[in-house]
């Protein structure tokens, strides 16, 4: 989702390597569904088989290849994060906190590893549990996430509308179902506070400050 934070590319995301080390094998990233990617891959293919020549040639220049792990490492938004380690990340791509706002949005539609979901259940010593977290919400999490779980089964960061991209994501967080703590702490800010609950409560002025990044 966050490509972009990177050096702008989202196919990046693509190029794979034979020593573990691309961009897609970063832990960030190991939470994108491999049907998607055997999709695009045989989209890919299909281009191939009719623009050969011409990608070839193209893809000798393509910075696509010098992304790797480490690009991500420092760059992208961790699950702990607080808001002003969120405006930073953004701020390095001249994107303000409504538009870091906006962008988190996307989560409507994206699945969570389960490593990263236990952010939220190792909150601290004193509170295993994120305290802004709604209980009945916290009990699913607790149950999706269990010890000795798969690493690898994903859970939905939109429990209500997982499928839909709306502002349904912002009325999770004003209902203390954020998955991660950085989700939460949007809300929970009084920074931020306030748009969180414009978006929550106008699906227009959502899409509008979405439109225009």
């Amino acid at each position: 989702m966050f490509g972009f934070l990177l050096k702008g590319c989202d196919a990046s995301i693509l190029v794979s390597s034979p020593n573990g080390d691309a961009e897609k094998d970063a832990p960030d990233n190991l939470s994108l569904a491999g049907d998607g990617f055997d999709t695009v891959v045989k989209a890919k293919q299909a281009v191939e088989l009719s623009w050969r020549s011409f990608i070839q040639r193209r893809i000798g220049a393509s910075r696509w290849l010098n992304f790797s792990i480490i690009t991500c490492a420092g760059n992208l938004p961790e699950p702990n994060f607080t808001l002003s380690q969120l405006n930073t990340i953004f701020a390095k791509n001249n994107l303000s906190q409504i538009d870091m706002i906006a962008l988190s949005g996307t989560y409507s539609r994206i699945l969570s590893l389960q490593p990263l979901c236990k952010s939220s259940l190792s909150f601290s010593p004193s509170s295993p549990v994120d305290p802004s977290l709604d209980p009945n919400y916290a009990k699913q999490l607790m149950n999706a996430c269990p010890q000795n779980v798969d690493p690898s089964i994903a859970v939905n960061m939109d429990p209500i509308t997982p499928q839909i991209f709306d502002n349904v994501y912002y009325q999770n967080l004003v209902g203390g179902k954020g998955l991660f703590t950085s989700d939460e702490v949007l809300f929970t800010d009084p920074s931020s506070k306030p748009t969180v609950t414009d978006f929550a409560n106008s699906p227009g002025d959502f899409n509008g400050a979405f439109v225009q990044l």
